[in-house]
């Protein structure tokens, strides 16, 4: 297995105003996890949010892709979202499907 690791910070400077928005996330992947052309990866990360005031949402996902075939791949995860602001947390999952023609 090769780890490879992804990460990003974004701010927004808004020169009318003092509540400057900032984001970051750091994300790892294995490839070829368990089985040869598959992987597995997760992140976690910050929506934007304004520095003045702190509010943050912080987001996870797990995900791990599979080919099916050399022109279909199925990747499954599941995500949550904590400290959702002004509403409640949140957890999901979801199935991707690719299609390469």
């Amino acid at each position: 297995m090769v780890l490879s690791i992804s990460t990003g910070y974004s701010k927004t400077d808004d020169a009318d105003s003092t509540a400057d928005a900032a984001a970051w996330y750091v994300g790892l992947e294995w490839s070829d996890a368990f089985f040869a052309g598959n992987s597995l990866g997760t992140a976690i990360g910050v929506t934007p949010n304004t520095v003045t005031d702190g509010d943050t949402s912080t987001l996870w996902e797990l995900f791990y892709s599979m080919p099916v075939t050399d022109n279909i791949t199925i990747t499954p995860a599941i995500f949550t979202i904590t400290d959702n602001v002004g509403t409640d947390d949140a957890f999901g999952g979801v199935v991707k499907t690719t299609f390469k023609f």
